[in-house]
């Protein structure tokens, strides 16, 4: 089975974090992953959605999420310059221990992150 893929455009601010948690909520239901695994998911995308916008960045953010059999995959991309955020490191001990896959680049058109979580059996 291909990957259905679902893009998502929010503006990059803080209060809109809500609709990239709910459509990890969906996105992950579909993959059929368990309440622990949507809930380390949604925690996953948040971090590195704030990671993309910090206290006020660019003006949206892109999340495209490809679902498929036994894993999803979140693509988060911003446009233009990223302010920097502090606090990588202890993100990053997190998105180690709830995610399979994550890593996060800069560009010189802006910063990208990506992000796999596959379903236990």
């Amino acid at each position: 089975m291909a990957p259905n893929q679902v893009t998502l455009v929010i503006p990059a601010a803080p209060e809109y974090l809500r609709l990239a948690r709910l459509a990890s909520t969906d996105a992950g239901s579909r993959v059929g992953l368990d309440y622990e695994e949507i809930d380390d998911l949604r925690m996953a995308v948040s971090e590195l959605c704030y990671l993309l916008i910090g206290d006020g960045g660019p003006a949206t953010v892109t999340l495209q999420f490809s679902i498929d059999t036994d894993e999803i995959s979140v693509e988060g991309s911003t446009p233009g310059p990223v302010p920097p955020t502090s606090g990588n490191d202890f993100t990053d001990i997190i998105l180690g221990t709830v995610t399979d896959f994550h890593e996060v680049t800069d560009e010189g058109t802006g910063r990208r992150f990506r992000v796999v979580k596959r379903r236990r059996d």
